[in-house]
C-alpha cells in the first residue's frame, strides 16, 4: 500500500483512539441513569442523619451579648442570609445572584422595633481563610451599595457595650445630645432625643395603605427562580453544599 494510505489509517486509528478516551472520561464525569435514581430516591433523613448543634460560637455569642447590652431598644439577629433582607433588581437571573452572594450571612443585623435595618455587625475570626475574607468584602460591599452601614468587629476584641453603643450611633448618623461618662449605663449613654434613646420606629399593624416594598424578599430559595433550569440547578448545588 502507497504512503498515503498509511498516514490516513493511521489517522483514523488516532481519532477513534480519542474519541474512546473521551467518551470513557464522560462516563466517569457524568452519574449513569441508575446512580443518578438512587441518588433521587435517597431519604433526605436516612441519608444525611440530622443533628442540632450551636448557632453561634463562642465569640460570637460574646458579641451578641454585647450588642444586646449595647442596644437594648433593638432587635438583634444572628446570621441572616443577604436573600431575606437584600431586595435586588431582576434585570439579570436571580438565581446566579444567589450563587454569588445572596447565600452569604451577615453575622449580626441591628434593627429598630419594624425590623428596619439599622446596620451589620460582622465578626472577623482570627483564623479565617483568604476566600473568607473575599466573601466578606463581596458581602461588605452589596451592604454598602443598599446604604446599609457595616461594622467589623474582631472576635477577640469585642468592644464594651458602652464603646460599641457609641461606635454604632456615630456611624448611623444619630446626633448625640447627652454627654458619654464612662460609668453611665449604655442606654443613659451618647444618644439622639431627651430621652436617651435610638429614635426607632413603633411596631404596627400592617395595612393595605402600606408600601409593599417594605415587606422581605421570600424567604424561600426557589421561588421566582428566574434563570432557567441550569441557573435552578446551580442555585439547588450551593444550597445543598
Amino acid at each position: 500500500m502507497s504512503l498515503e494510505i498509511w498516514l490516513l489509517i493511521g489517522a483514523l486509528l488516532l481519532l477513534a483512539g480519542s474519541a474512546y478516551w473521551f467518551l470513557r472520561g464522560r462516563q466517569r464525569v457524568l452519574p449513569s441513569a441508575a446512580d443518578q435514581r438512587a441518588r433521587d430516591e435517597l431519604d433526605t433523613v436516612a441519608g444525611w442523619p440530622p443533628e442540632a448543634t450551636r448557632l453561634l460560637t463562642s465569640g460570637e455569642r460574646s458579641a451578641h451579648e454585647t450588642l444586646v447590652k449595647a442596644l437594648p431598644e433593638c432587635v438583634i439577629f444572628s446570621q441572616v442570609p443577604l436573600a431575606r433582607f437584600i431586595r435586588v433588581a431582576r434585570r439579570n437571573s436571580y438565581a446566579e445572584w444567589l450563587t454569588r452572594v445572596g447565600h452569604l450571612s451577615a453575622d449580626f443585623l441591628i434593627c429598630d422595633r419594624a425590623s428596619m435595618v439599622i446596620g451589620v455587625v460582622c465578626l472577623h475570626r482570627e483564623h479565617d481563610s483568604a476566600r473568607a475574607e473575599q466573601r466578606r468584602a463581596r458581602m461588605t460591599r452589596v451592604l454598602k451599595a443598599a446604604g446599609v452601614k457595616v461594622f467589623v468587629w474582631r472576635e477577640h476584641a469585642i468592644p464594651q457595650p458602652a464603646s460599641a453603643r457609641d461606635q454604632i450611633i456615630q456611624r448611623t448618623g444619630v446626633p448625640s445630645t447627652t454627654v458619654a461618662t464612662p460609668d453611665a449605663p449604655a442606654p443613659q449613654r451618647l444618644a439622639a432625643g431627651a430621652n436617651g434613646k435610638i429614635p426607632v420606629a413603633e411596631v404596627v399593624a400592617e395595612g393595605p395603605g402600606d408600601p409593599a416594598d417594605l415587606e422581605p424578599p421570600s424567604s424561600t430559595w426557589f421561588d421566582d427562580l428566574d434563570g432557567g433550569p441550569a441557573a435552578a440547578e446551580s442555585a439547588r448545588r450551593r444550597s445543598d453544599a
